[in-house]
């Protein structure tokens, strides 16, 4: 059994040209290795687009914004969902293409009925990247026409709720359980994940193991998801790094007699 993978973003107005060229494979550069363009005649889309992500929420706005108080210019306009599997669940041709339509249309059913149908400006699967995933973005007007997205995603628990809820509609169905939740816990920033797993000597491997190893397979699942990496390799590569810059530190101390480099006194994640 995979996770689940769901990831916000809220956007304010004006701020999703960039978004709108990664979608729709427009870039006029190759920016990243990971597209497969031999694939990407295999993407679909389930809204019909007419125009830019952002001229999408400006028509959606004026058409179903009614509140009292004019749109302030640093509001939330989109709430943009990344909405994926664990690769070793959705990767590797392990999912039918029918399977996949129907794991979309289910996510576009999900969300239709909690931000309402009008409220969804795009709903893209990419077939051509390493794990397929729906980019969802949405527009957050309420049902008496206010533009709220505290309404919707405001706050941790919130957040948390969506995430248990989603995991349980959507996830269940097809084997993907709820992530790592641990709302005792401050976010572990990838620096700090890796600062930690180098000075314990930890691999993927004796994470997933560990009694004490909720908020790091959190981590780790995110960093392969987000860098398209198995999880056995995540930690693996980086620990050589570390190795190589430490053999580095350690040969220019026996020379000099002192670290050129500088030594970081942040104190370690608090990770139990």
């Amino acid at each position: 059994m995979g996770y689940t993978v769901a990831h916000v973003d809220k956007a304010k107005a004006g701020k999703s040209g960039g978004l709108t060229s990664h979608i729709d494979r427009t870039q006029e550069k190759k920016i990243s290795g990971n597209i497969d363009t031999s694939r990407s005649y295999l993407n679909f889309e389930l809204v019909q687009r007419t125009g830019t992500i952002d001229e999408m929420i400006k028509q959606r706005i004026k058409e179903g914004h009614n509140g009292k108080r004019k749109i302030r210019k640093d509001a939330v306009t989109s709430c943009r969902f990344i909405l994926s599997g664990s690769h070793e669940e959705m990767g590797n041709g392990n999912w039918s293409d029918m399977k996949i339509k129907q794991w979309a249309l289910d996510n576009y059913n999900y969300f239709a009925e909690w931000f309402g149908e009008k409220n969804i400006i795009r709903a893209t699967v990419h077939m051509d990247e390493r794990t397929p995933h729906m980019h969802l973005i949405t527009v957050p007007l309420t049902s008496d026409g206010r533009l709220s997205a505290k309404d919707y995603i405001g706050g941790k628990q919130k957040l948390k709720e969506f995430q248990t809820d989603y995991a349980e509609k959507i996830g269940k169905k097809y084997n993907l359980e709820r992530g790592v939740q641990d709302s005792n816990r401050k976010h572990i920033t990838t620096r700090d994940f890796y600062r930690y797993i180098n000075k314990n000597e930890m691999t993927a491997e004796s994470i997933l193991k560990s009694d004490k190893s909720r908020p790091l397979v959190g981590k780790l699942v995110e960093i392969a998801d987000s860098e398209n990496k198995e999880l056995k390799k995540v930690s693996h590569k980086n620990i050589r790094k570390h190795e190589q810059r430490q053999s580095g530190q350690d040969q220019r101390r026996t020379t000099t007699g002192k670290s050129e480099t500088g030594v970081n006194k942040r104190n370690n994640p608090r990770i139990d």
